[in-house]
């Protein structure tokens, strides 16, 4: 055959349906060699109307038109002799026959299956040559008895020029983390068992997650197995069968997916594979025995060798929990696309045919051009004067001037905004940026608020700049940035820190921010408003905030309330802008009515520009931050560029720049936070009134004698330095690109701590059942417990449990040495309390730890001094060694501030105490057996000791009892291994046989398992904590209590102090007291707060943070 002649290649297929992949690969087939100028039909038996024209009925074909005919075959043909009968050379174009045994044996496509495979085994002997689409079909051919000479394989099936996926719309809402399966609905199909994996992973999954099951209704008795098995699981929320949905519907689908699963039994190929790594998406599939999926893959996915739900669920969590892994399989996926391009199939195509002197015209198909990349893509609000859209601007243009190609996006947390056109045109640098926003981007960095990292669509995700002002953030935000981000930004090491604490495990780098915009515009004091107190005759303080709660307004006002009178000449600046979160004329007004000589005040409520602002840092003496909590504090840093002194709370993330010798630094004390509700166990920075009120009266001194400037001129020099060296928008744009490349080589997994840890364990001791739960949800016996060898066991050691040391002041801990040096730990977790060690041996423990490179993290459960016989004991005395130890975790912010008072600052960390979060179990045997029904039964819960208040109670409840026979007193407090114990509950014994008291009280001083605890306490209408006076730092039979979901009372003690916005407060400690606040609050339902408290509480939550801690910790080593 001559080339000048035009070739002629046509198809037929039995059927031919829109999104069938068989047709699929039929259309992709003629396309190739239509635009090659081959001339190119598909035939079937009977085109349906919707392929009419574009599909040709077999009955207008010419036999002998073609140069060749490819027949697609993949189950039984029905016309097998009118092709057979054909005069142009046929070759088979094989796609697989379903094996008859995964479809049961009565089903109706049995003899077309069947049929189809006794073709494959006749069509041989007349048929010129065979293309298989796969390996797997390929071998299928040679073991039937094909010639190696006559059959090859070529991937026939998949149109990548038809996926576009940077075409597809943007979406800015949030959603879950999103798993994808597209598939005929059909039994091999196995979506029955991706179903049963994601109940299995969504019991567990701590964030919310989506299954969709893209494809048609195949075998309708299958899809309603599937519909019956979601309603039994109680899946309906979470698992969507959509059916079978159009072309722009499933690319959407796709790009709104976070991982492709497949669990499938058997493929022929397995194009949805295919299809989803064009689309960019990571895919997870099981290699089934038989199936091709293993070869469709390549290297460019992860494969199961189980379809087991378990370990599938383990896997996507794995992989949930390791964007970096992810974005290697979408990178892999990507280059893999090389084998199926037009260039690569055609040549293939040709070169088989050219065997049996079917010549192709030689075709070079045109290069699409990939599309034009930005270099990165800053997004999030960037048009007005709010601070995250100043960073996000400012860090856009700088990484501009760098000379990287940059597009500005505007987006916020819950979904789009608009851009204001105004700011456009006065910013045409911002302009040209934001006119390339919605270009795909390598590298996209995302700062809003509330944070949200799904469908940030760049090869590498970074949330960029972040800021966070108190020490606890909710782990919905910690949970997102460990799926989705492979690289944090911070604004401070305050914030870096905060953020590994709080159990995010993506790379963290602190790149700061920029304080040189300010230096942009000239100074302009004419837009200033009138300000009638303020003159060179006064002393000016200035405060530039939002006035939210946190910015410390409230101190401010009472420290200058408390150093100056209206007599002085002085004058405060306050400087805010109209919002919700303040009323700072009122309460401006408040404080002066009640000062009796309230010294001077302006207020500026607006926005001003900078130039305006400059005037104003320019005009202060001083400027004043006595801030709770900071992520930066932009306007310390720009009020140093003003050769400003600056005044700053000693704690946040200002302290990155304000330090002693660049600030005055305002001593504080650590105070619950107040602010976000959704963030367990928070603090920030309550400064010091008094130590203000003394920096007030220092300035006000140097000033009257006219030495301020000599005064504060070190400092202030040493500021403005510091500011024009490290924190300017170049130098944040460069940190913030090397730490893009430095975090992309980061491992694909998430580095894991060797991990030990030395706790009393299977003990009748708190502290023990403590460490359990702390412990074992996230590492099961994946933790050496090196434990103490003088305890009585209430259940046998596993084989991760060591006895290696004694309780008490005899044991040098040589022993427990010697057990750590020989198990390979590297982080090691030590429960203290004062009884457990001697403090100059546990000093040394730490030393010796420290010296091996072992980190060391200890969790107090008691910091206050205690006088054991003639002895002081003190943690002061072992501050050295504990300086050194990577974290000190408390549970109160008593315990923090003592620990501050030691010396102890860097390492602190207030970490929640869990809550058990499941449901009491229902009254078993026993609990029926004690006839408590129709009872109002008042609880306690806890080891019987004498701080633990169970006589002060039991009297508090003969007051109550007198007026309500309708009550029973239910103690569930076992006794302690110690004689005081036993002593005790004799005495409780005696008084509660006593007349007014008998059958009224049940007392259980057995040690009870967790099950049979809470099986007693959930039986009760309230449960009381009756502490005495304790030096210890939190209760953990408190939250037992809490589990329940009961009304919870206790003391007004320090020790509860965690608990606060879960329980009611008795109004004191003496019986009369308790029966009093009893009696008021009996039939009070549980605090409003106390479901979410629980929430975040739960030891679930605590034990995975506390996971995610430690291998933050280990990464950042």
């Amino acid at each position: 055959m001559h080339n000048e002649v035009q070739v002629t290649i046509h198809q037929f297929a039995i059927s031919i349906s829109p999104g069938d992949g068989i047709s699929n690969g039929m259309m992709l087939t003629r396309k190739l060699l239509r635009l090659a100028g081959v001339k190119s039909d598909i035939y079937c038996i009977s085109p349906s109307e919707q392929m009419a024209g574009d599909v040709l009925c077999m009955d207008a074909y010419r036999p002998g038109s073609a140069d060749a005919l490819l027949i697609h075959h993949g189950i039984g043909n029905p016309v097998e002799a009118w092709l057979r009968d054909l005069p142009e050379p046929k070759f088979m174009v094989f796609h697989n026959i379903t094996p008859g045994e995964l479809f049961p044996a009565d089903h109706a496509i049995q003899p077309m299956l069947a049929h189809g495979w006794e073709q494959v085994d006749t069509w041989k002997h007349w048929l010129t040559g065979s293309i298989a689409d796969s390996h797997q079909n390929l071998q299928d051919l040679i073991k039937r008895g094909y010639s190696d000479e006559n059959i090859t394989e070529i991937p026939l099936l998949v149109d990548l020029e038809r996926i576009q996926p940077h075409t597809v719309k943007r979406h800015d809402t949030p959603r879950p983390f999103t798993l994808l399966y597209v598939g005929r609905i059909m039994p091999h199909k196995n979506q029955l068992g991706l179903v049963e994996a994601f109940a299995v992973l969504l019991r567990s999954s701590p964030v919310p997650i989506q299954l969709y099951l893209v494809g048609g209704f195949t075998v309708p008795d299958y899809k309603n197995r599937i519909e019956e098995r979601i309603n039994e699981l109680g899946l309906q929320a979470f698992v969507s069968l959509t059916g079978k949905v159009d072309d722009d519907t499933l690319t959407s689908m796709y790009r709104r997916s976070d991982l492709f699963v497949s669990l499938s039994l058997h493929e022929g190929f397995g194009m949805p594979l295919i299809e989803a790594m064009a689309h960019e998406l990571p895919v997870l599939a099981y290699d089934a025995p038989n199936s091709n999926v293993v070869h469709t893959m390549g290297s460019a996915g992860l494969l199961l060798d189980n379809a087991d739900p378990h370990q599938v669920a383990a896997a996507i969590a794995q992989l949930i929990e390791n964007p970096a892994l992810r974005r290697n399989m979408r990178r892999r996926g990507m280059e893999r696309m090389h084998e199926f391009g037009y260039q690569h199939l055609y040549d293939r195509l040709s070169s088989f045919l050219a065997k049996f002197e079917i010549n192709l015209p030689q075709f070079s198909f045109p290069v699409i051009a990939p599309h034009s990349l930005v270099d990165y893509r800053i997004e999030g609000p960037f048009d007005s004067t709010y601070s995250l859209a100043l960073v996000n601007r400012e860090l856009a243009r700088a990484i501009a001037e760098h000379g990287h190609k940059v597009g500005l996006r505007a987006t916020e947390g819950p979904g789009p905004i608009p851009v204001d056109q105004a700011f456009l045109d006065a910013n045409p640098d911002c302009a040209e940026l934001h006119s390339r926003a919605e270009q795909p981007a390598r590298n996209v960095l995302r700062l809003m608020y509330p944070p949200r990292v799904t469908d940030m669509q760049g090869d590498f995700n970074v949330v960029s700049c972040y800021g966070w002002e108190e020490s606890s953030l909710p782990q919905s935000y910690c949970h997102d940035f460990n799926h989705q981000a492979h690289l944090i930004t911070s604004m401070s090491s305050w914030v870096t820190r905060t953020l590994l604490d709080n159990g995010v495990t993506a790379p963290v780098v602190t790149v700061g921010l920029g304080a040189d915009h300010i230096l942009r515009v000239g100074i302009d004091a004419s837009s200033l408003p009138a300000m009638p107190k303020v003159s060179a005759e006064r002393l000016k303080l200035l405060h530039v905030s939002s006035c939210f709660p946190r910015k410390g307004v409230d101190v401010l006002l009472k420290a200058y309330g408390q150093a100056f009178t209206a007599e002085q000449p002085v004058v405060l600046i306050i400087k805010t802008f109209p919002n919700l979160h303040h009323n700072i004329q009122q309460e401006v007004a408040d404080w002066a009515a009640n000062l009796p000589s309230a010294p001077a005040v302006e207020l500026i409520v607006q926005d001003l520009p900078d130039s305006a602002l400059r005037a104003l840092y320019d005009l202060a003496d001083v400027l004043v931050a006595p801030s709770r909590g900071e992520g930066f504090g932009l306007p310390l840093a720009e009020a140093m560029l003003h050769r400003l002194p600056v005044i700053a709370t000693g704690q946040g993330g200002q302290t990155d720049f304000c330090t002693e010798d660049t600030a005055w630094l305002i001593d504080y004390r650590y105070e619950r936070a107040r602010t976000h509700l959704d963030a367990a166990a928070s603090v920030w920075f309550e400064p010091s009134v008094d130590h203000l009120a003394s920096i007030f009266g220092e300035f006000h001194n140097s000033w009257r004698a006219g030495q301020l400037d000599s005064m504060t001129a070190p400092r202030v020099d040493a500021a403005d330095a510091l500011i024009r060296s490290r924190f300017t928008w170049s130098k944040v744009a460069k940190a913030s690109v090397e730490a893009m490349a430095q975090a992309s080589l980061q491992p694909l997994l998430k580095k894991a701590p060797r991990l030990g840890t030395v706790t009393t364990w299977n003990s009748a001791c708190g502290i023990a059942t403590y460490s359990t739960k702390l412990l074992e949800p996230a590492f099961g016996h994946d933790c050496h417990v090196f434990a103490n060898d003088d305890a009585v066991l209430t259940s046998r050691d596993q084989d991760n449990v060591e006895r290696c040391w004694s309780a008490g002041d005899s044991d040098t801990l040589e022993r427990l040495k010697d057990a750590i040096d020989h198990s390979g730990v590297d982080t090691l977790v030590l429960q203290f309390n004062f009884s457990f060690f001697n403090l100059q041996a546990f000093a040394s423990l730490l030393d010796w730890a420290h010296a091996r490179g072992i980190r060391t993290l200890v969790v107090f459960h008691s910091t206050a001094d205690v006088q054991h016989g003639e002895q002081l004991k003190s943690l002061s005395d072992m501050r050295e060694s504990l300086s050194q130890c990577v974290r000190l975790l408390v549970h109160s912010v008593g315990d923090l501030n003592r620990l501050k008072d030691f010396g102890l600052r860097d390492n602190l960390l207030m970490f929640p105490h869990g809550v058990i979060d499941t449901p009491p179990p229902p009254p078993g045997a026993l609990q029926q057996a004690a006839n408590l029904q129709g009872k109002t039964i008042i609880a306690s819960y806890g080891f019987l000791l004498p701080h633990k208040g169970m006589p002060e109670l039991i009297e508090a409840f003969a007051l109550l009892a007198k007026t309500d026979s309708g009550l029973h007193l239910l103690l569930v407090n076992a006794e302690y291994p110690v004689p005081i114990s036993a002593e005790l509950a004799e005495t409780c014994r005696q008084r509660i046989s006593q007349t007014d008291l008998v059958g009224r009280v049940t007392l259980i001083t057995d040690y009870l398992s967790d099950e049979e605890s809470l099986a007693w306490l959930g039986m009760a209408d309230a449960i009381v904590f009756p502490y005495q006076h304790t030096q210890e730092s939190s209760s953990a039979a408190v939250r037992w209590g809490l589990s329940t979901g009961r009304p919870v009372f206790c003391t007004p003690l320090g020790i509860f102090e965690d608990v606060a916005e879960a329980v009611t407060f008795l109004p004191g400690i003496d019986s009369q007291s308790m029966a009093e606040g009893l009696r008021k609050n009996l039939d009070a339902t549980p605090q409003v707060l106390q479901e979410k408290w629980i929430r975040n509480h739960g030891w679930s939550s605590v034990s995975a943070r506390f996971r995610n801690l430690l291998m933050g910790l280990s990464a950042d080593n």
